[in-house]
């Protein structure tokens, strides 16, 4: 289990408690009660962004690989399709 803090008391790992959506706003002060020691600790919250980039030949004058998609109920996929390289979408005539 991957653990988001560890107590600046007594060092032990913690999860933060987002119970209700608690914790996630930026620009504010947040507080919670230590698992191991009982203290209770603030902390602050940073959004960070990560991107996975990748080629997209089909966006470059390539050849879109396109596949059937599938769900239920069919009918509303039939004659659907994706592009399994850049997720573009197309309805058959």
């Amino acid at each position: 289990m991957s653990y988001d803090v560890e107590c600046p008391y007594c060092g032990k790992e913690q999860e933060i408690n987002h119970d209700d959506g608690y914790g996630y706003d930026e620009n504010e002060t947040f507080e919670q009660e230590c698992y191991h020691c009982d203290k209770v600790f603030i902390y602050y919250t940073s959004i960070s962004f990560y991107y996975d980039v990748m080629k997209a030949a089909c966006k470059n004058g390539g050849e879109h690989q396109w596949k059937d998609d599938n769900g239920y109920p069919k009918e509303y996929f039939i004659g659907k399709q994706h592009c399994t390289v850049c997720d573009e979408r197309r309805t058959l005539p």
